[in-house]
């Protein structure tokens, strides 16, 4: 259901964009895609911390992870935008997390240098699905939803495109089961 609430709030933004497009002077909708590098970190199962080594708290390689989004900055310091992240999957000494997250955020930005680069910060809730699988009885399927947070900094490489490059946290909490996921990416943005 939760899955479901998210894939609706970013179907409902992209619903936005050719609106949005009309009212060149006021909105400006985007989309992206990014490369992501995520680590899970902080596992706590029934209230007690669970130690993974580095390898295990860290995705692996040869999964590709990354991350959709759209957004609609309605100033030049106010958006609002919706995202799915492909959380990933680790693995190690018998125990595999992996998930995926729907976000709505709002952005706060600072244009710097005429808008060639923006900071930004974003806040809002994340709608997350995550499965963990090991030996019995920690063999689970969780969802839920939390608060989370990112901040980042896009670079003006064409009149409507971005570099763009942030950080993330997606806290995973539900039930006696813990889970810090911390998402650096890299990616493109096209504004309308």
């Amino acid at each position: 259901m939760k899955s479901r609430i998210g894939l609706f709030a970013m179907w409902g933004f992209g619903a936005l964009l050719p609106l949005a497009a009309q009212a060149d002077d006021l909105l400006h909708p985007y989309i992206g895609i990014s490369y992501v590098y995520a680590k899970a970190q902080d596992l706590k199962i029934g209230g007690r911390d669970i130690a993974l080594p580095d390898e295990a708290s860290q995705f692996n390689d040869n999964v590709t992870t990354g991350k959709g989004y759209v957004g609609l900055d309605i100033t030049r310091w106010l958006g609002l935008e919706a995202q799915y992240i492909y959380l990933g999957e680790t693995e190690d000494h018998g125990f595999k997390v992996k998930g995926d997250a729907y976000t709505a955020a709002a952005v706060l930005s600072l244009p710097l240098a005429d808008d060639f680069v923006s900071l930004f910060v974003k806040g809002g809730l994340v709608w997350w699905d995550v499965k963990l699988n090991g030996p019995d009885p920690l063999d689970f399927k969780k969802d839920g939803d939390k608060p989370f947070y990112g901040a980042g900094i896009k670079v003006k490489v064409l009149p409507h495109l971005f570099l763009r490059a942030e950080y993330e946290r997606v806290p995973v909490d539900k039930d006696n089961f813990k889970v810090n996921f911390d998402l650096a990416s890299a990616g493109l943005q096209f504004t309308f």
